[in-house]
């Protein structure tokens, strides 16, 4: 969905209420994730991926053609570069949490796989040569561990 501006500081404005709050359903998410609350943060992705389809849509068309935003108020201007730091600043931070939240997962699937694979019985097999049961050696059954899951 495209904006629909009467001129370039109506789109500028418009552009500045987008970014707005784009950054602050980033900084939503985050705080969520930081507090590991990932599903109380699923309703928020409706939301953010229409807006950032449009941003995304806006953001190419002002970059193909820059003089649309030419004539629009220079505090708007402004404005518009600070809302779009703060939307950086709030996307960095919202990754950050992200990747927080995969390696806090990745080392419980690597905790559980490992616990697994201690509490199976370790195998013992019949030796003529040791005259008995062979001594307990490492268990050899299967258990995938993908890494780049």
């Amino acid at each position: 969905m495209a904006l629909m501006a009467n001129d370039a500081s109506d789109l500028a404005d418009q552009l500045i209420l987008l970014t707005r709050r784009l950054a602050d359903l980033a900084q939503a998410q985050a705080a969520l994730f930081a507090n590991n609350e990932f599903v109380q943060s699923s309703p928020i992705n409706d939301e953010a991926g229409r807006l950032a389809a449009t941003y995304a849509l806006e953001t190419q068309r002002i970059a193909r053609h820059p003089e649309i935003l030419q004539e629009a108020a220079p505090h708007l201007k402004t404005q518009l570069r600070d809302e779009t730091k703060r939307f950086k600043d709030a996307l960095a931070q919202h990754e950050r949490s992200i990747e927080r939240g995969v390696l806090m997962a990745e080392g419980l699937v690597r905790a559980i796989a490992q616990e697994a694979v201690a509490a199976r019985p370790t195998p013992q097999a019949y030796s003529p040569i040791l005259g008995g049961i062979a001594p307990a050696r490492r268990d050899t059954s299967a258990i995938a561990l993908d890494r780049r899951a």
